[in-house]
């Protein structure tokens, strides 16, 4: 089921200028970045002790992420709670009637988003890393 809580994600206009702000004003390193050229948006999480951020930015107008940040601005985009046994957990989930949209499956992880309608107004990711992704 849910094992932890795994990230913040935050919608940033200029995703470079975050990054550097966490690094060097909050001492984060990164641990992972890509590009989902599909969606058309950057991300790159990074890690504060045991606080883990994911920055995520827009490659070009029209994105989700640009869509975000012009309707709602920069900030908190989702929360992202860690599973084991994805499969049950999504079962469960739809199950219960949430609303269940965005599924991805990569290399390095296994993810879907629960609808804020059905979470309390918040976007929430359930995510299952694969091998050492984000350590």
């Amino acid at each position: 089921m849910i094992t932890r809580f795994n990230h913040v994600g935050i919608a940033a206009k200029d995703l470079e200028r975050t990054l550097e702000f966490f690094v060097k004003t909050c001492g984060a390193r990164e641990v992972w970045r890509n590009r989902f050229e599909d969606e058309k948006f950057e991300t790159v999480l990074v890690a504060i002790g045991e606080a883990r951020f994911e920055l995520l930015g827009s490659r070009e107008p029209g994105s989700i992420i640009d869509k975000f940040i012009r309707t709602r601005g920069e900030g908190i985009h989702h929360v992202s709670l860690e599973v084991d046994q994805f499969d049950q957990v999504i079962d469960h989930f739809k199950a219960k009637g949430m609303r269940l949209m965005d599924e991805t499956d990569t290399k390095d992880f296994r993810a879907v988003f629960i609808h804020p309608q059905s979470m309390s107004g918040v976007l929430t990711e359930i995510i299952e890393p694969k091998g050492g992704w984000g350590t």
